[in-house]
């Protein structure tokens, strides 16, 4: 014995609840909304970041990109495989050179055994925030002096900035970790916050990511993350 649906699972009104059903006007001019935003793309092309918007926007977290840094040892900051960079993994430096140190452990290990090698979750996850301001910083410093960028009305080339990363694929987070500490996770967010809000999020906050505890870390810092990133064409 079969019945017959009701309306709404028909025409699939189910899926979009309400108390009130809207009036048919704006419906109506909802529906015409949808379609030029069908036309033109802009639903699925957000307006384009600037470097001037991204600082913006980093300003309101009361965060600043740092000075450019250089590498700790033999390698190389940043390596270019056509458009993908793939950025080497970053320290938790502030901007008053000071590093972030410590390895992350549970509440009770903090409390019970009173060492300043301990350090919360939270301040692990203020040590990504950096490893992340301090990606971007290479990120703009390898742009601007290594690639060109084609102004599309002008045709005049300029250095390139920010505004190139068209996406950030993926973040790999290495978190020093007492043996019982399990929220290396909630650490990783701290760079990943800070990219999904400089950059938006289809280009920055929409990434792949990896998070991974380890006892000892370079120069006793906290966290190390490292990056791969898209940029437009040129």
């Amino acid at each position: 014995m079969t019945t017959s649906q009701p309306h709404s699972l028909r025409d699939g009104s189910h899926n979009h609840p309400s108390s009130i059903s809207p009036p048919k006007q704006a419906v109506s001019a909802s529906r015409q909304e949808h379609d030029h935003d069908l036309r033109d793309g802009s639903h699925n092309h957000p307006a384009p970041n600037t470097l001037s918007a991204i600082e913006a926007r980093l300003a309101n977290l009361n965060l600043v990109l740092p000075p450019p840094g250089g590498p700790k040892a033999n390698y190389q900051l940043v390596h270019r495989d056509g458009d993908l960079l793939y950025l080497s993994g970053h320290l938790p430096l502030k901007p008053d050179g000071t590093l972030i140190t410590g390895a992350c452990a549970p509440p009770h290990i903090i409390e019970e055994q009173q060492s300043p090698k301990w350090i919360s979750t939270e301040q692990g996850y203020e040590g990504a925030q950096h490893c992340a301001l301090n990606l971007l910083s290479t990120l703009q410093s390898y742009l601007s002096t290594n690639v060109m960028s084609t102004d599309p009305t002008s045709g005049v080339k300029h250095p390139a900035d920010l505004s190139r990363v068209v996406k950030v694929v993926k973040l790999f987070g290495i978190v020093r970790s007492h043996e019982d500490f399990v929220e290396q996770h909630l650490v990783m967010n701290g760079a990943s916050d800070v990219l999904n809000h400089a950059l938006g999020k289809d280009v920055g906050g929409c990434h792949a990511r990896s998070a991974i505890g380890t006892n000892s870390l370079p120069l006793g810092i906290c966290v190390e993350v490292e990056m791969i990133a898209k940029i437009a064409d040129m």
